[in-house]
């Protein structure tokens, strides 16, 4: 018996990182290859990135992923700019039992992936493994992420297909946002002059224009000052309470739409009551969704505190404090597109602290709502019409020509809001239904095509894009689809908008 013990004790430590690494490593590709995805290409900066958290892991972070700061500054620290990797967190008492979780998993392949990093540490017989998967939009040129002074240098980068126009933000230590001005633009690939006036700590993200509208290709940190070395940083002081918690997110929010010209929202009495319960809500019940678990969505709970608004929206975060929370919200293309609604006057912030396992956890909501009456329970006589008169609307305030109706377009977007709903996934492209694919076949003409996704109250609350003030673009469709969900909530409009620029 004690020669069986001995035994399993000596094979378990010759589990070196380097020996998990490899095994991971060697899984995550048979999973992707396994369902016939093309597999992912190891990647230094992930992982660096990957084994930087896998130390953590040991001491600190809790098993399952890594919230979006921390990750944030892992893959910046490592070089790298891929703004939101999938990360997956094993922990262990047992060396091989950290492989055997991760290849327990099934759930590795779900999602494209063109990169990844796995990373594990080791401490005694206890051990992390780390697997990061980035679906890579943009590749960047060496830049540094550390400055001894205040200064500037140049940053070059390309965005991958189907991304274009690419646009750069920085945001300053004082949470101001500024967007410099591209100094080479070639199609996908940029260059532009960063400068860092201060110090302190500064975010840099490349945004990319596709068929869902704008997202964030790249995403990294640039630490400037003399103190600043990699992998130390000093961190934003968090708001402990809801009343410090308004202001911070807040001007956060606002110092975002200054940037894309839009005019800045107000804090409103109703709206932070509403948020707050909410937060407090989730917290005490030990849920996280829009949906709370009796049905009740914004809607109602708007209804039940008196709010008077046209349209509204919803942000949720979590992490270990509110600006933290926000971050991840603000690197979230569908919570960006709240951030930046256009439509939105007034907003309300509510948070809840608590502990879990141990540890600090904040719970953010932010509402938004824009002036007048809620939108009637019952469907406009015709919402497809409703839905062509604003966007009709739209490209004439632009001093655009009108876009022409398209039967074929209609009927593509049509089937793919009707499948979106039923799946309860607002994308795009889901599963067998490939729009651009879909597009070009029917319409022999078609010379680009391009697709919005909207979920609203209304068809009339369809907002400008991109794609709308895309002067090529000539014919358009719409599907409108009204329905409940589980994520949105009941009675909500899923819209698609596909453009069309023919020959």
């Amino acid at each position: 018996m004690l020669a069986l013990a001995l035994s399993a004790l000596l094979a378990a430590s010759t589990l070196t990182p380097a020996t998990l690494e490899k095994r991971a490593s060697h899984y995550v590709l048979q999973e992707y290859e396994r369902v016939g995805r093309r597999a992912p290409q190891e990647d230094a900066h992930l992982t660096a990135a990957a084994r930087h958290l896998a130390r953590e892991a040991l001491h600190d972070s809790p098993s399952g992923a890594v919230e979006l700061l921390a990750l944030t500054e892992a893959v910046s620290d490592a070089g790298g700019s891929d703004p939101s990797p999938r990360s997956y967190v094993v922990r262990a008492w047992v060396r091989e039992h950290s492989l055997g979780t991760l290849m327990d998993r099934k759930d590795l392949n779900e999602e494209p992936a063109t990169h990844m990093g796995v990373g594990a540490a080791v401490e005694g017989e206890r051990a992390s493994l780390v697997v990061l998967l980035a679906d890579r939009k943009a590749s960047l040129k060496p830049f540094p992420r550390t400055f001894d002074k205040p200064g500037g240098q140049s940053l070059c980068g390309e965005l991958a297909r189907p991304l274009r126009w690419p646009e750069v933000y920085v945001t300053l230590p004082d949470g101001r946002v500024e967007r410099p001005a591209l100094t080479r633009e070639t199609g996908p690939s940029f260059c532009t002059r960063l400068f860092f006036p201060t110090k302190g700590r500064y975010t840099v993200e490349i945004i990319g224009r596709g068929a869902g509208g704008p997202e964030v290709a790249a995403l990294f940190l640039v630490d400037v000052g003399s103190s600043h070395q990699r992998g130390q940083h000093e961190h934003v002081v968090e708001p402990t309470t809801e009343e410090t918690t308004r202001p911070a997110v807040l001007a956060r929010i606002n110092a975002l739409r200054q940037a894309h010209g839009l005019k800045p929202l107000v804090l409103d009495d109703t709206l932070n009551a509403v948020a707050q319960a909410y937060s407090e809500r989730m917290a005490r019940e030990g849920f996280f969704a829009h949906v709370a678990p009796d049905g009740e969505d914004l809607r109602r709970r708007l209804t039940s505190a008196g709010a008077h608004y046209r349209t509204a929206g919803e942000n949720l975060g979590q992490a270990a404090g509110p600006l933290a929370a926000h971050f991840g919200i603000e690197h979230s293309p569908g919570h960006r597109g709240n951030l930046l609604g256009s439509q939105f006057e007034r907003a309300g912030i509510g948070v809840a602290f608590q502990k879990l396992e141990g540890r600090d956890q904040a719970i953010l909501t932010e509402v938004f709502t824009s002036s007048g009456q809620p939108t009637p329970d019952g469907e406009p006589e015709d919402p497809l019409e409703e839905a062509y008169r604003t966007l009709a609307a739209h490209r004439g305030a632009l001093g655009l020509p009108p876009l022409k109706r398209n039967p074929v377009l209609e009927a593509i977007a049509m089937g793919h809001a009707r499948r979106a709903l039923e799946l309860d996934q607002p994308r795009v492209e889901l599963p067998g239904a490939k729009v651009h694919d879909r597009v070009f076949q029917a319409l022999e003409q078609a010379r680009s095509a391009s697709v919005d996704f909207y979920v609203a109250e209304s068809p009339s609350l369809l907002p400008n894009s991109r794609s709308l003030g895309d002067r090529k673009n000539t014919q358009v469709g719409v599907g409108a689809v009204r329905g409940d969900s589980r994520t949105y909530g009941k009675g909500q409009y899923w819209m698609v908008v596909i453009y069309a620029a023919t020959r």
